[in-house]
């Protein structure tokens, strides 16, 4: 068809209806429309370049108002998940219609700069996912920069406007959500708002005051995802300008560090850049950064500055998920890969009405490299001539019909074995039992019953004989115990004539000489080689005769054992030694070793000192050294002890009997009371 044969007779696209006209719609009147546009798209594609051109120039732009009202109902997600095979079919198609319109014609150049960055920011919403996008975005940059440059900086200052300005308007939040995608496919416009200091100031100071509004939740996040893909673009390829960016980010990280100065827990845009984003781990990978001496220290500094300011963004918990229920779909025999399937689903996507076969062909072509398979696709003229053609009638050997059954008759298989006991066949399972043979709740039995389990007769015996005794008949006989019979059992004398372990007894001979050891140089029992072959360990073990082990045992455990400490202390401690002084008069005639003929004595002194000095000195064991508190193996001990005993026996009655008893009773030389 000629172009102006063309023209007469290709009607324009009407725009597409938003959701509530298509609601009003019929559902016949709807799928009619899918029709028309669908073919009227594949009627446009299939034009020659001048015809093409020449029909958009007479329409006045219908093709790009429908694609615009088309993609704004695709870029809600509520219809993006109930989307039908013909509207899926008729975005592909238009986004075959974009990329000639962007790059075939001048339609979008004709747009102002703001229609034209809304009209590229829902591209990007609807078709970033796409890879082709990219490239074909590339190519538009090279079309003609000057206009999309232009339009990228009006887009700049109308923004920078909206951020600083008071109140907060919430018509921001959306500028930022539609175009951050555009942003990721466009490292050009990242280049372009970051070109001079001004836009990240804007941001950094909208952060600030985001973070104190109750409306305005999600512009924090908004301008943290903008602010990454506008640095990310200085690092692309092609575009990559390292000393920019390190400009950026010394400025950055500058001004964070005097607006922290003064509240150190107030969350930044630079703490929220380099704890919740990957900036850090794509700056590391990027060498032409991180090679100079720069770059390395500015790096270092955001990497500190991240650990300082980790508590501000905790890590979110494990998301609880629901437990399989089994209800799974039942399992297809699979005739393909799991890998492979994905990647004919994904090509599928873009190209429903081709055959699975074909498209596994052009997987084998392009090394299983889907996306070089979309792109050749997209441009038929670059593939091979085997596989430019596909043929409609190739299918997969694939069976969707569920699992075959095989309905040959077979024999009967045998039965379930079936649960057996030792009580099968007795009475009660022929319901032959008796009426009084059966009881509800526990049997009671009678010793004198004759018959019945012998266990359970026994049992009932018992039971009975206990049921009879009465605890409080036969009370116990405590006149004899320990607290009752007026004295005490002498503990502290050791009656006990088996031989003590040698080791025991060397320790309490030597136990002076190690204590003083210890408390002169508790390194002294150290546990290590250099200790042990020192010439003071070696004089030890030869005084004491103990070996190395048993030193360091001793210092291990009177190390643990306050109590101990304390009473060696006091026993070998200064105070206890003599120092020169008389603190009694002795007397000086003969007397037996005597409590009592201690006291007569000191009473019969006329002036008494005697008996004072002696009285002071029974506190201390009768003033003959030695105390009842030492060790048992002591002689002063065992005589002080005697000492103390033979005193009690003076106040006569029956105590001394008594008491007399008790230790006989104490040493195990008596028998019960009779």
């Amino acid at each position: 068809m000629s172009g102006r044969g063309a023209q007469d007779h290709i009607p324009p696209l009407a725009p597409f209806p938003a959701s509530n006209k298509r609601g009003s719609l019929g559902a016949n009147v709807y799928e009619g429309y899918l029709d028309s546009w669908l073919s009227s798209i594949e009627f446009r594609l299939r034009l020659s370049d001048g015809d093409f051109a020449k029909v958009q120039f007479s329409q006045s732009t219908s093709d790009a108002e429908f694609l615009r009202s088309l993609l704004e109902c695709a870029s809600h997600e509520r219809w993006a998940l109930s989307r039908s095979q013909k509207e899926r079919l008729l975005l592909k198609r238009a986004y075959m219609l974009l990329k000639r319109l962007l790059l075939g014609t001048d339609v979008p150049f004709d747009f102002k700069d703001s229609k034209l960055v809304s009209m590229l920011c829902l591209v990007s919403s609807v078709y970033g996912s796409i890879a082709d996008l990219k490239t074909t975005i590339h190519s538009l940059w090279a079309r003609d920069k000057v206009q999309m440059s232009s339009a990228i900086e009006s887009w700049k200052r109308i923004t920078s406007e909206s951020l600083s300005a008071q109140p907060y308007q919430e018509t921001v939040s959306e500028t930022l959500r539609l175009f951050n995608p555009f942003l990721k496919v466009s490292p050009e416009a990242g280049l372009v708002l970051m070109t001079g200091s001004d836009y990240i100031e804007s941001l950094m100071e909208a952060y600030s005051r985001s973070c104190g509004l109750p409306g305005a939740l999600e512009l924090p996040k908004l301008l943290t995802e903008n602010l990454f893909y506008c640095l990310r673009s200085l690092m692309s390829d092609g575009l990559q300008n390292s000393s920019l960016l390190l400009d950026h980010l010394f400025h950055l990280k500058s001004e964070t560090d005097r607006a922290t100065k003064s509240n150190a827990s107030t969350p930044t845009l630079c703490s929220s850049l380099v704890c919740q984003t990957s900036f850090l781990r794509h700056l590391a990978a990027d060498s032409s950064v991180t090679s100079g001496k720069r770059g390395q220290s500015l790096f270092d500094a955001l990497t500190a500055y991240r650990q300082n300011s980790a508590h501000l963004y905790p890590a979110p918990g494990p998301r609880r998920r629901k437990p399989a229920k089994g209800k799974a779909r039942a399992d297809i025999p699979e005739a393909m890969h799991i890998h492979k399937a994905s990647q004919v689903s994904q090509v599928h996507e873009l190209f429903p009405n081709l055959s699975n076969n074909y498209i596994l062909r052009l997987l084998d072509h392009f090394n299983d490299d889907p996306e070089a398979v979309i792109a050749a696709l997209l441009e038929p003229d670059s593939l091979p001539p085997s596989l430019r053609e596909s043929n409609g009638s190739e299918t997969l050997s694939i069976s969707f019909d569920g699992p075959a059954h095989d309905l040959a008759p077979r024999p009967t298989p045998p039965l379930l074995p079936q649960r057996k006991s030792v009580f099968d066949g007795d009475d009660f399972d022929r319901l032959q039992i008796s009426a009084q043979r059966l009881h509800k709740g526990r049997k009671e039995i009678k010793i004198e019953e004759d018959g019945g389990d012998e266990h359970v007769r026994r049992k009932a015996a018992i039971m009975a004989a206990l049921a009879a005794f009465d605890s409080d008949d036969d009370e116990r006989d405590d006149s004899y115990d320990v607290a009752d019979v007026g004295g005490t059992v002498d503990s502290t004398v050791d009656t006990d004539s088996r031989s003590k372990p040698e080791h025991q007894l060397d320790q309490n001979l030597h136990e002076e000489s190690l204590f003083r050891a210890w408390k002169d140089n508790e390194e002294l029992f150290a546990r290590d080689s250099k200790t042990r072959a020192s010439t003071i360990r070696q004089d030890l073990k030869r005084q004491t005769g103990m070996s190395d082990e048993q030193l360091e045992g001793w210092a291990i455990m009177l190390k643990k054992n306050q109590k101990l400490q304390d009473r060696l202390e006091h026993k070998y401690s200064a105070l206890g030694t003599f120092r020169g002084n008389q603190t009694e008069l002795a007397a000086t005639r003969w007397q037996d070793d005597t409590a009592e003929e201690s006291e007569e004595a000191g009473s019969s002194n006329p002036d008494g000192r005697i008996g004072q000095a002696r009285s002071r000195g029974r506190g201390r064991a009768h003033g003959r050294g030695g105390s009842t508190a030492g060790p048992s193996g002591d002689a002063s001990t065992q005589a002080a002890r005697k000492r103390k005993e033979q005193g009690r026996g003076r106040g006569g009655a029956n105590h001394g009997r008594r008491e007399g008893r008790t230790r006989k009773i104490g040493r195990g030389m008596a028998g019960p009371a009779s």
